[in-house]
């Protein structure tokens, strides 16, 4: 296995999206949107006044990116500017954090509202098109990295806390149902996800390294990445084969208990976060 260094001096990237043949991501505590293009070159997309995390795409491309704390979405325009896509807050009583974007436009938004594991409080949020927004489902637990099955038909969604996939069949009005386990891997956490055409999931494992879980939920391959926290991956490359990751140094987990909620210390924090990125034989089937 050969991981190489694309991106380096982040704080905490997340989300990565391979999207019209460039790299899309966030870095949460510098509150950016970055674009890696296929030569190499860092584009900052915009600086949000909030921790930047979940990133999609609507049907006409335009991105949008979830304002964590603030619980809103934000619309990216071409020429730079931002503007409100969806407020959030009356439904999410802590934070935002990972989404996913279907082909129609809808948004599957992760949100955390407190408590425990045990007390199954978080919520999985729809948002519309045009900005509505509902609670689908409101007993998750640390719901985090999603994707959408090809056919657009299953949502996958991770419960990281619990080291859980969980899949729901989408139905023609965008709501959810079927609720299945699709892999329960005790004593590992499951991060942001991605899918590759056999099925099979890659999953950042937090300080477990990178999780490859076989389309039947069975564990089939650790990665260990020693010193560093693996957060989110994303299949691209012209081939479908480059496995893009989001990393960090064991330094985020102090970083985090620090800044807390006060994203007026982000500034102040240095994860060592990068973007890494190595070579697999099955391509992305996302």
């Amino acid at each position: 296995m050969v991981v190489r260094t694309l991106v380096d001096g982040l704080s905490f990237p997340e989300s990565p999206r391979w999207w019209k043949g460039t790299l899309w991501f966030s870095d949460i505590h510098a509150h950016r949107v970055y674009r890696l293009g296929p030569d190499g070159s860092l584009e900052v997309m915009a600086q949000l006044d909030d921790r930047a995390s979940g990133l999609g795409f609507l049907p006409d491309g335009t991105p949008i990116v979830v304002s964590m704390l603030d619980r809103r979405l934000i619309a990216l325009e071409n020429d730079g500017t931002q503007r409100p896509h969806a407020d959030l807050a009356h439904l999410s009583r802590q934070f935002i954090n990972d989404m996913v974007v279907d082909r129609q436009g809808n948004a599957y938004v992760g949100s955390r509202n407190g408590g425990t594991a045990a007390s199954k409080s978080d919520s999985v949020l729809l948002v519309r098109p045009d900005g509505s927004a509902n609670t689908l489902l409101n007993d998750m637990i640390s719901p985090n990295g999603a994707i959408i099955t090809p056919d657009g038909r299953r949502l996958i969604i991770a419960e990281t806390a619990v080291g859980r996939l969980t899949r729901f069949d989408i139905g023609r009005d965008g709501l959810l149902h079927n609720r299945q386990t699709m892999a329960e891997l005790r004593g590992h956490h499951i991060d942001g996800i991605c899918r590759d055409v056999s099925g099979g999931i890659w999953a950042g494992g937090g300080t477990g390294g990178l999780l490859r879980i076989a389309s039947d939920g069975t564990l089939e391959d650790v990665i260990n990445f020693p010193g560093r926290m693996v957060l989110a991956c994303s299949l691209g490359g012209p081939d479908g084969k480059t496995l893009f990751l989001a990393t960090t140094s064991l330094k985020l987990l102090e970083n985090l208990d620090y800044i807390g909620f006060d994203r007026t210390l982000d500034r102040t924090v240095n994860s060592i976060g990068r973007i890494e990125e190595m070579a697999v034989d099955i391509p992305g089937g996302e």
